[in-house]
């Protein structure tokens, strides 16, 4: 089995967290975001085996509860023996960039059942400040 962690370091306590999953690979895949100090799980999605390479998708917002920058995911892929992945990340900002509102990440994995093309498993994820 094959899992990997992401470490959303720039997610903070009390901020909304939009997230999205996409999966177009055969191989199951579970995900679970949750803090990495007390382990407490904000969501776990799972997608079945289907050699279809039909699309499988999921989306929510969650409201960060935990220490800041202790936001994970782990991605389990229980039929590779390695994932790969490519991230990257920007800061939302206003005024030119004086004001940070947020923070946005980005994933795309590469399971190594098929071709090498980094597309069996993407995130998407954004976190802002809560305002009242």
């Amino acid at each position: 089995m094959a899992t990997k962690k992401l470490y959303f370091t720039g997610i903070e306590n009390n901020w909304h967290v939009s997230y999205y999953f996409l999966t177009q690979a055969g191989y199951d895949y579970t995900v679970t975001l949750s803090d990495e100090d007390t382990g407490q799980v904000y969501e776990t999605w799972s997608k079945p085996y289907d050699p279809s390479g039909y699309p499988h998708s999921t989306a929510n917002i969650i409201l960060y509860t935990g220490a800041s920058g202790k936001l994970i995911c782990t991605v389990d892929c229980p039929q590779s023996n390695k994932l790969d992945v490519d991230m990257s990340n920007s800061d939302l900002t206003a005024n030119g960039g004086q004001i940070t509102l947020g923070k946005t990440y980005t994933a795309a994995f590469e399971d190594y059942g098929g071709s090498i093309d980094f597309n069996d498993f993407f995130i998407s994820l954004a976190g802002w400040k809560y305002y009242e």
